[in-house]
């Protein structure tokens, strides 16, 4: 079964280069990884979409930041519905979105503190 990472990078600043993105592609050079952030056109939105239809099995990380969440509805949209195989990781605080997750408790999801955690947490949910 494929899997794959998606990082969503909701800060509003410009942010390339993701060292942990680097550090995935290099422990895990069998996942397919995309990334985008609160400025990404429609059409990565729609097949980061569509990654998450067809790959039932991704992690999704979410970078908290002050970036407009209504940019992504259609991608939070289909975050929020349950997939027993999908993991949510939030790295920092986002009140708004820490709300949305505890609101639906079907959602496999955990927080993180900075990208060490997570490096430990994808560690553990990615198969070698």
């Amino acid at each position: 079964m494929m899997q794959a990472l998606l990082w969503m990078d909701l800060s509003d600043e410009p942010n390339f280069g993701q060292p942990v993105l680097a550090w995935a592609r290099q422990h895990f050079p069998n996942l397919a990884v995309f990334d985008l952030d609160t400025r990404s056109e429609e059409m990565l939105q729609h097949y980061a979409v569509r990654l998450l239809q067809e790959t039932p099995g991704t992690i999704v990380c979410l970078k908290a930041g002050e970036g407009n969440l209504n940019q992504l509805m259609p991608l939070l949209e289909e975050l929020l519905q349950p997939q027993p195989q999908r993991h949510l990781l939030l790295l920092g605080h986002h009140p708004r979105l820490s709300r949305m997750l505890h609101a639906r408790p079907t959602i496999r999801h955990s927080a993180v503190a900075d990208e060490e955690e997570l490096k430990r947490l994808l560690l553990q949910l990615i198969p070698a």
